[in-house]
């Protein structure tokens, strides 16, 4: 099915790009200034994330770039590429009513001790179930191709 939304702005990450619950941990490519075509067809300056991962990149508004100044510990956005980031959808209150925003979390995602990945969620599972479950089950925290090459270095 397709969401009506995916319609509007195909070029951007927005909340109708996530699965209820689903979170998105990526690290930050590039960071700056562009010209973005708004609903309306009209063109206007926009902060624009993209991202190292295959994802699309993100409109920046003022919270998401206070978030990420904290996390990257710095307001230069020159400082911000190489930082992780985990994307979740929460319901704010814009414009006078509800609607779903992309948001940041306040915490950086884990990163997997064999490749140095993000450790992102699969098969049902978020990227904190599988830190946990690959931390206990093999001693580090692991990414899903890490800790498949893990069990089968197991059962050889």
């Amino acid at each position: 099915m397709t969401h009506w939304k995916k319609l509007t702005n195909p070029n951007y990450i927005g909340s109708y790009a996530f699965n209820p619950g689903e979170e998105k941990p990526v690290t930050i490519k590039t960071v700056g200034q562009e010209e973005v075509q708004n609903p309306d067809g009209g063109k206007e300056s926009c902060i624009v994330a993209h991202f190292v991962q295959p994802e699309k990149p993100l409109i920046l508004n003022k919270t998401n770039c206070k978030s990420i100044e904290k996390l990257a510990g710095t307001p230069d956005i020159e400082q911000w590429p190489g930082v992780g980031i985990i994307l979740y959808v929460q319901r704010v209150k814009a414009f006078g009513e509800l609607t779903d925003a992309v948001r940041i979390r306040p915490v950086k995602p884990f990163i997997c001790s064999d490749c140095g990945g993000i450790i992102t969620g699969t098969n049902g599972k978020t990227h904190q179930e599988i830190k946990d479950y690959t931390a206990k089950k093999y001693g580090r925290p692991l990414c899903p191709d890490c800790a498949k090459a893990a069990a089968a270095k197991e059962g050889k």
